[in-house]
C-alpha cells in the first residue's frame, strides 16, 4: 500500500508509456504547459526562470474548482516540475481514463475493474475529508488502529472504491492540489508520525523511475473541515527505465522554498545498507549527518539522511553543500556518487542591472550601458524625477494604480465594511473606504499583503503614519508594516501589531520610523499567522456577522521624497544599452534638471527589482565641444583614449 505522512500543520499525507520529452526554454516555452519539461539545474538563472514560469503558474489553485481541468493541470504541472528538477523525464500523465490496480489488502478494497483511478482517488479524498476527526492537529492518528490506507469499516463514506483509492495512493489531510504535492516531496513531518516519513515514501513513489501516470482526487477546505488529497500511484508502470542516480534536493541549484530537511539519493536496485554520507557546508567545514533509512521498500532503492544542524537561510546568500555517498553496491560493485547542492533565493538575481554612463550628458541625449542578464526576456527603463512625497493614501476610488493588491480574490482590499456586531461599526477612518487584510479560508501559515506602488527616498527623521483598527484577529495573527531597499527581494519589519481575539473600538494613529535614509524604499502591509493554529476566516459561517482582519487607512509619508516616473520603455532581451533622450525623457531634455534612471529585467515571466538609481543632470549641448559631445554620449563603450578600434 502507500505511505502516510502527517505534518505539524494538521495534515496527513500518505504515499504509494512516457510522453515525448520537450525542452523548457526560458522566455520561449509556454508557462502554462503541464508536461515535457527540462531544466538545466547547473544554471542558476535557468532554475530561477523555471521556478517563476512553471512552479508559480500552479500557485493560485485555491481559486479553482477541484473538478476543473485548470486545477488538474496545476497538479500535473507541479509533479512534472519536481521531476524535471530531479533530472528525470517530466512527462507524467494525469489520467482520467486509466483503470485501477486490482491488488488490494482485502475484498473490501476490490471494486469492479472498470473503475478508473480518477474515480477511486476522488472517493478516497472524500472518505479522508469525512473522517478528518480521526487525525490529530499536531500530526498522527487518533487511534493506532485507524490506518487511512486500510481504515475500519466504521468510517464515513466508506466504499470499496474509496478503499482501493486509499490503499494505492499518497494521501493528505489538511492539504490538497499542488500544496499536497509539495508536502509529498518535502516529507518534512515533525508530528508523531514523523518516524514513518524517515523513509520518504511519498517522494520515492513520485520519483520512481518507471512511473508514467497518476490520478488525483481533491477536496477543498470548507469552514472547519480539513481539505484532502489522494494521489493514485499504482499500476501501469513502465516495464523498464534508464537507471540513474536521483538526488533530492537535486544536484545544482534549488530554490530554498522547496529544500527539505530530509535529503535522499535513489538508484534502482542499488544496495545502500553499507553506504555512508559525507557533507561539506558553505564554509568548507564537515557537517555531521544522521542516516534515517536505507532498506525501506517504496519505489526505487534509497538512502535518506538529515543534517545534525540547521541549514542557514539562503535569502541573502547562496548556500552550497558538497555531498558524497560512498559504499553503494550496484550489481556487486562498490560505487561512490558526489554532487553539489546550492540553495538559492529564487527572487534574487546575482547579475546587476545598474546603469553606467555620463552623469552630465548633453541635453541632446546619451546612451547608458548595462551588463546582459542570462535568461533575460525583456528589460524596462524607468526615468523619474525626484519630488517631495506629499501624497495621502485613503483607499478611495481612483487610486488603484498606486496600490499593488496581492490579496486573495475572495474579498475586496478596499473595503467599506460596517457591522452591527461590534461598537463603532464604521471600519474606515477617512472618506468611505479603508484597506482590509483578512484570511479568506482556514489555512496554516496564512498570509495576505498589499504594497504601496511608489518608491520612497527617506530623509532624516522619515516616518510612515497611518490609522489602524483591528477587527477580529486571532491572538497570534500579526499585522506588519515592512520596508524593502532591494526592490522587494527582501523585507524588514518596521512595526508589528498583534491580534487580541477581539476588535478595537476605534481607529488609532500609528507612526513608524523608516530607517533607510536616502535609499530607494518600498512599503508593504502584511497579515500573517506564523503559528500552526486555526485562523478567523471569511469562509467560516460562524463568523458571518462579525468583521474579521485588520483595517488600515490614511497612509502618509513624512520627511520623504519619492520617485515620480514617466511612462516606462521596454527593450528586448538582446539590448545592452538604453537611451536618455527626448523620447524616453518625456520631451526635450532640460539642462540643469535632475533625471533618475533605473533598469529592471524580466526572467521567467517575473519582473525583478530595479537596479540602483543613477541620477544625471544634463548640460547644454551648445556649450560642449564635439569631443565632449562624443565622450559624454559614448564613454562607457569607448573607455580610455587607446581603447577604441584604432587606438587613437
Amino acid at each position: 500500500m502507500g505511505k502516510t505522512f502527517i505534518s505539524s500543520t494538521a495534515l496527513v499525507i500518505s504515499a504509494l508509456a512516457v510522453l515525448p520529452l520537450g525542452a523548457w526554454t526560458p522566455g520561449v516555452g509556454n508557462k502554462s504547459d503541464t508536461t515535457g519539461f527540462s531544466v538545466d539545474t547547473q544554471s542558476r538563472n535557468d532554475v530561477i526562470s523555471f521556478w517563476h514560469s512553471v512552479y508559480m503558474e500552479s500557485e493560485n489553485f485555491e481559486n479553482l474548482s477541484t473538478s476543473s481541468q485548470e486545477f488538474k493541470d496545476d497538479v500535473q504541472r507541479r509533479i512534472n516540475y519536481y521531476r524535471a528538477m530531479a533530472g528525470m523525464t517530466a512527462s507524467i500523465d494525469l489520467t482520467s481514463t486509466s483503470l485501477i490496480s486490482s491488488a488490494a489488502p482485502n475484498a473490501a478494497a476490490q471494486p469492479p475493474s472498470s473503475i478508473t483511478k480518477q474515480a477511486a482517488a476522488q472517493a478516497a479524498a472524500e472518505m479522508l475529508a469525512a473522517n478528518s476527526s480521526q487525525f490529530l492537529a499536531g500530526g498522527g492518528v487518533a487511534t493506532g488502529a485507524h490506518d487511512p490506507h486500510n481504515p475500519p469499516l466504521s468510517w464515513f463514506s466508506d466504499t470499496n472504491i474509496a478503499r482501493n483509492g486509499a490503499f494505492h495512493s499518497n494521501l493528505a489531510i489538511g492539504l490538497y492540489g499542488p500544496a499536497a504535492i509539495d508536502a509529498y516531496i518535502s516529507e518534512d513531518d515533525i508530528g508523531p508520525a514523523g518516524a514513518e516519513n524517515d523513509e520518504v515514501g511519498h517522494r520515492r513513489l513520485i520519483f520512481q523511475s518507471r512511473l508514467q501516470e497518476i490520478a488525483t482526487g481533491d477536496i477543498e477546505p470548507t469552514g472547519n473541515n480539513f481539505s484532502a488529497n489522494a494521489l493514485y500511484m499504482r499500476g501501469n508502470l513502465l516495464s523498464n527505465a534508464p537507471a540513474q542516480f536521483i538526488p533530492w534536493p537535486n544536484a545544482g541549484y534549488i530554490p530554498e522554498d522547496i529544500t527539505p530537511e530530509r535529503w535522499s539519493l535513489s538508484y534502482p536496485d542499488a544496495d545502500f545498507t553499507s553506504a555512508t554520507v559525507t557533507a561539506t557546508g558553505p564554509n568548507g567545514s564537515n557537517i555531521p549527518v544522521t542516516i534515517q533509512s536505507t532498506t525501506a521498500n517504496f519505489g526505487d532503492e534509497t538512502i535518506i539522511w538529515e543534517f545534525n544542524s540547521d541549514i542557514p537561510s539562503a535569502e541573502s546568500d547562496d548556500q552550497a553543500y558538497d555531498i558524497t555517498v560512498s559504499n553503494i553496491s550496484i550489481d556487486g560493485s562498490s560505487v561512490e556518487f558526489s554532487y553539489q547542492v546550492t540553495i538559492i533565493n529564487p527572487d534574487r538575481l546575482l547579475e546587476s542591472t545598474d546603469l553606467s554612463g555620463s552623469i552630465n550628458p548633453p541635453d541632446t541625449g546619451a546612451n547608458y550601458f548595462f551588463d546582459p542578464v542570462e535568461q533575460a526576456e525583456e528589460y524596462e527603463l524607468d526615468i523619474s524625477s525626484l519630488q517631495p512625497a506629499t501624497w495621502f493614501e485613503g483607499a478611495e476610488d481612483g487610486t488603484d494604480a498606486l496600490i499593488i493588491d496581492l490579496t486573495d480574490s475572495a474579498y475586496d482590499l478596499r473595503s467599506s465594511l460596517s457591522s452591527n456586531a461590534v461598537p463603532n461599526s464604521q471600519f474606515w477612518d477617512t472618506g468611505n473606504r479603508a484597506f482590509r487584510l483578512a484570511f479568506p479560508r482556514n489555512e496554516f501559515n496564512a498570509f495576505q499583503e498589499f504594497r504601496i506602488n511608489r518608491t520612497l527616498i527617506p530623509r532624516a527623521g522619515a516616518e510612515l503614519t497611518f490609522r489602524f483598527r483591528r477587527a477580529f484577529m486571532a491572538a497570534n495573527t500579526q499585522l506588519s508594516v515592512q520596508s524593502s531597499t532591494d526592490g522587494g527581494a527582501t523585507w524588514s519589519s518596521l512595526a508589528v501589531f498583534q491580534g487580541t481575539n477581539l476588535t478595537d473600538n476605534f481607529f488609532s494613529s500609528q507612526s513608524v520610523s523608516i530607517p533607510s535614509t536616502d535609499q530607494n524604499t518600498l512599503i508593504r502591509f502584511t497579515l500573517q499567522q506564523p503559528a500552526n493554529t486555526g485562523v478567523f476566516s471569511l469562509d467560516n459561517p460562524n463568523f458571518d456577522s462579525f468583521p474579521l482582519g485588520a483595517f488600515i487607512d490614511g497612509i502618509e509619508p513624512i520627511n520623504c521624497d519619492s520617485l515620480e516616473s514617466l511612462p516606462q520603455t521596454s527593450y528586448d532581451a538582446t539590448a545592452t544599452t538604453v537611451p536618455l533622450n527626448e523620447s524616453t525623457g518625456g520631451g526635450a531634455l532640460i539642462a540643469g534638471n535632475s533625471y533618475i534612471l533605473r533598469l529592471r529585467v524580466r526572467v521567467g515571466c517575473e519582473w525583478f527589482p530595479f537596479g540602483n538609481a543613477l541620477e544625471v543632470i544634463p548640460v547644454a549641448a551648445a556649450t560642449l565641444s564635439p569631443y565632449e559631445l562624443w565622450l559624454r554620449g559614448q564613454f562607457p563603450i569607448i573607455g580610455g583614449f587607446t581603447d577604441d578600434f584604432d587606438q587613437d
